[in-house]
Formats: structure tokens, sequence, C-alpha cells
């Protein structure tokens, strides 16, 4: 009877250790997988962090062209006084209105003869800045590099070629830096029939 329960018992240990040992091996896998995507996060937050200043200088390359790019000695930021000093009076103006993207009060300057539309802003009519400048036919002036009304679409594509923005640019427009600051351009024949400087969507 003795030699039989310890028969059992070996038995036992034997069937129970069998049964133990594959859930061992089961569970080593895992960590491999784990480490390896590990590394590929890893990579990819590095690869972001590397590609973000990227976005960050076009951007203000964008901000910089619409702040420092000018039609004639018109600018933006010029003040009103500034204004009437280089143009005169307006022909017309519009009724000034507070504007709820950026809460300033806005009016349009209009030098019809001139072919020069202004938007004048600020917190109140007595201290308007300029705020963007729009040129149609018969107005002469030009940017600094040259481009004018009438200026053919390849000379405006290879004067602004660092700063275009492909997405929002064809044969009837080209945009150099940004539709939220910078300069666009609107085409005829393939030839300037306008010029913008400023933010044309907020």
């Amino acid at each position: 009877m003795p030699h039989l329960l310890l028969f059992i018992c070996i038995i036992f240990l034997t069937l129970f250790g069998c049964k133990q040992q594959p859930a061992a091996e089961q569970s080593e896998p895992a960590a491999p997988a784990i480490s390896t995507n590990a590394g590929q996060d890893e990579a990819a937050t590095g690869a972001e962090a590397e590609a973000a200043p990227e976005t960050v200088r076009n951007t203000d390359a964008a901000f910089d062209l619409m702040n420092t790019e000018s039609l004639g000695s018109l600018k933006l930021g010029l003040t009103q006084k500034e204004v009437l000093a280089q143009l005169g009076k307006p022909d017309a103006k519009s009724k000034a209105i507070i504007w709820e993207a950026d809460g300033l009060t806005h009016q349009e300057w209009n030098y019809k003869t001139k072919g020069i539309v202004l938007d004048m802003s600020g917190q109140s009519e007595n201290d308007f800045t300029l705020g963007s400048i729009t040129i149609t036919p018969p107005c002469t002036l030009k940017t600094k590099v040259g481009i004018g009304i009438g200026s053919p679409l390849t000379e405006v594509t290879n004067a602004y070629k660092s700063y275009i923005d492909p997405e929002l640019s064809d044969t009837a427009y080209v945009v150099a830096g940004s539709v939220y600051g910078g300069v666009v351009f609107t085409f005829g024949n393939q030839k300037v029939s306008s010029v913008f400087i400023g933010a044309a969507a907020e």
C-alpha cells in the first residue's frame, strides 16, 4: 500500500509539472514585441520633432513676406497719416465696422482713379493703420522685385518660387506665403490683373 501511494504521487507530480511547462514557454514571446514597438514609437516621435521646425519656418516666412513686401512705398502698418501723405484723401470710404474675427474696427479706403483699395483697421477710427492692400488697373505700383499689373505669370513664379504654396496656386492665382498672410496674385490671360498683400483668411 505505501508503494502504491508513492507511485501515485510520482505520477501526479510528473503530470502537474508537464502542464505547467507550456504556460511558461507561451509567456516569453510577448517581450520582444513590446521592445520593437517602443523603438518604432521613439523613431516616429523623433521624426515628428525634426519635421516640426520646417513648418514653423514656412509660417514665419509667409508672415515675413507679408510684413516686408510693399507696392511702391505702400506697406502694411503705415498710419493713416502716412497713407494720406502718400495718396491723399480716398475717393470713397466704406462704413467703419467691427470684425468679429479680430475685434478691430475696419474701413475700406477706395482710390478708384488710382486702382488702389486699402483696408484700414484699428481699435478705433482715430488709430487706423494699413491692414491690407489691393491694386488693380490702372495702378502702376510694383512690388520690391518689380512685379505689378501686367507682369507675366512666369515672372511671378520665378520671383516668388521659394514662397509659393503649390496647393493654392495655378494659372489663375498664385499665393506667395499663405492665405493667412502673404501676397496673392490674380491672373487674366497669364498676366497679373490684381495684387493683394495681407491676410485673405482669418
